[in-house]
């Protein structure tokens, strides 16, 4: 009886809060919504893309855990298209904070287009091998 009372209790608080009407937003939705310009900018026939962050500047002072979850939650909101760590893609997506990675892509890919969504995130088009 006190368990059906609890979880009464609990289910009628929970309730009091909810509004159907409200949307639920989290760092999933919120980063797929993030990703959907990216998405619908790279033509349809790339299967593959590279991925490149903070964590890959010399000297970066990232927090790698939140680098670790943005390149997994990058992966999920561009599925089925395959996202990899790296430059070897023609495209790339560039996820970076440090206003200084254009010096460092500049040594690392010689010719290449790059666009910004804003909040650091940039699609980078690589023009030549």
């Amino acid at each position: 009886m006190v368990s059906l009372y609890t979880a009464y209790n609990n289910f009628a608080s929970a309730s009091a809060g909810w509004d159907p009407d409200q949307p639920f937003d989290n760092a999933v939705d919120e980063w797929e919504k993030r990703m959907r310009p990216v998405r619908d900018y790279i033509p349809d026939d790339v299967a593959q893309l590279g991925y490149v962050a903070d964590w890959d500047l010399p000297n970066s002072v990232t927090d790698p855990v939140d680098q670790d979850t943005e390149f997994v939650l990058t992966q999920y909101a561009l599925a089925p298209r395959i996202v990899q760590p790296g430059l070897e893609h023609e495209w790339i997506i560039g996820n970076f904070l440090d206003p200084n990675f254009k010096a460092w892509l500049d040594r690392s890919s010689p010719s290449y287009e790059i666009r910004s969504f804003g909040y650091g995130i940039y699609v980078i088009h690589r023009t030549s091998p």
